[in-house]
């Protein structure tokens, strides 16, 4: 079987995004190559001999955006880099390539996206890793076992006695965590067989709860929520009915957990651990007291710079000059990571192109009366929903390559008309019924 070297292009960025680094590296004047490192070289030199025909870019109405706000977001870093008092020249030269790289994800993903079968292969790739990974997360929370990039191997690490958590190929709990949440909703994409999506659902709500992921537990619910009050179809006024529903459940819920916490502590793991980080923090104490603290202090360290930034990975050697009552050195929020290090303009643009694309493809999922086609509008809209929350639960979250890959999935179905994905549909549609004819001969 011969396979195009745009398909493996395609499998190479994806894969290596979704997996950066698969254990081997090697080093050249102090800096390590991974997997991800050398794929970027080559989709840079790849792209460079592709042939620049727009019009045949399935999303070249919605790609240039993203290019310009990425383009202006690492030529202002390395304007930062070069006058902040704060700057340190190696975390934030890896940081600036963290987001160049993004920038050349998108560029070459959407130049190469001419059909919609090639939004297909990188759902597959995507889907067929999320699986994998979802396997190998239940098996660490079964049997303790780890791979070598885990912090569960690294001898800093005094903190992990007694824990057990899933952490797949990533260095936290958290950040394995924020990653299958995220892709959650992408096994409902095409015609992926509903007992696989649904077991591997489960699968991921157990390593979430195994893993105290509670941040993406209630991102989880957010995004339910915001599927069955703004995406759902409904009768005359049904949509009202189920809001004004859901509103009033939740505050029932909420007050009556909150009057119960201390007896409801012992019904249930997350209740416990709220009960415990509130009475942590009357005491000024616990993981919630300190996130809130260094929040504000993000916030003041912000403000202190007029909102321009302090520079790519300067927010630790920040926080080092000016202690913060938290103790922590890291943001444990992607808004706050970026307002502190880039300033108003490019957190605002930011923000503002993941709320664009969810509200195009809502509105793309409401009009949409192709069930197939709908699904895949709702599958895009559900994963940046889920972004938008699951990026706090990390430590910092600017260096994960896997991010842009839900944005090149945003971006390229926001840019892509419906009747191409209609074609698509239905062309499958006829291929499975003529194997399915040739087998019945």
């Amino acid at each position: 079987m011969r396979i195009s070297l745009k398909a493996f292009l395609i499998f190479l960025l994806v894969f290596a995004s979704l997996i950066p680094d698969i254990g081997i590296k090697f080093s050249t004047m102090g800096f390590n190559w991974t997997l991800y490192r050398i794929v970027i070289v080559v989709g840079i030199l790849r792209y460079l001999q592709l042939p620049k025909n727009k019009e045949k870019m399935i999303a070249r109405f919605a790609y240039r955006r993203w290019v310009l706000l990425m383009t202006g977001w690492v030529c202002y870093g390395t304007i930062l880099l070069v006058i902040s008092p704060y700057r340190d020249p190696h975390k934030g030269f890896v940081e600036l390539l963290s987001i160049f790289g993004g920038l050349i994800c998108i560029l070459v993903l959407t130049s190469v996206l001419q059909e919609a079968y090639d939004l297909e292969q990188i759902i597959s790739v995507v889907q067929c890793v999320f699986l994998a990974l979802v396997i190998l997360g239940c098996f660490e929370c079964a049997t303790g076992f780890h791979l070598p990039m885990s912090y569960f191997h690294d001898g800093t690490v005094t903190h992990l006695g007694g824990r057990r958590a899933a952490t797949g190929v990533f260095y936290s709990e958290n950040d394995f965590s924020s990653f299958l949440t995220c892709f959650m909703p992408v096994m409902l994409y095409g015609r992926r067989g509903r007992t696989i999506s649904f077991f591997s659902m489960i699968g991921v709500l157990y390593v979430d709860y195994i893993n105290d992921a509670n941040i993406c537990l209630i991102a989880i619910i957010i995004a339910i929520s915001f599927y069955l009050i703004f995406i759902k179809k409904y009768g005359k006024n049904g949509r009202k009915v189920v809001s004004g529903m859901l509103i009033v459940l939740g505050c029932i819920v909420v007050v009556y957990v909150w009057n119960n916490l201390k007896d409801l502590s012992n019904v249930s793991t997350l209740i416990r651990t709220i009960y415990v980080q509130y009475s942590s923090m009357a005491l000024s104490e616990g993981s919630l007291y300190a996130r809130l603290v260094i929040y504000a202090d993000s916030l003041k360290a912000a403000l202190h710079t007029a909102f321009l930034g302090i520079g790519p990975a300067a927010f630790s050697n920040y926080f080092y000059a000016h202690p913060s009552l938290s103790g922590l050195v890291n943001p444990h929020n992607l808004y706050l990571e970026m307002l502190v290090e880039y300033g108003l303009v490019i957190t605002g643009a930011f923000i503002f192109e993941i709320f664009k694309m969810i509200h195009t493809l809502r509105k793309k999922a409401i009009m949409c009366s192709n069930k197939g086609i709908r699904l895949k509008y709702i599958v895009g809209c559900e994963m940046l929903v889920l972004y938008c929350f699951v990026c706090i639960a990390s430590s910092s979250f600017i260096g994960y390559a896997w991010q842009w890959i839900v944005m090149t999935i945003g971006i390229a179905l926001v840019g892509t008309p419906e009747e191409k994905l209609g074609y698509y549909e239905k062309s499958r549609g006829v291929l499975f019924a003529v194997k399915a004819a040739s087998y019945e001969f």
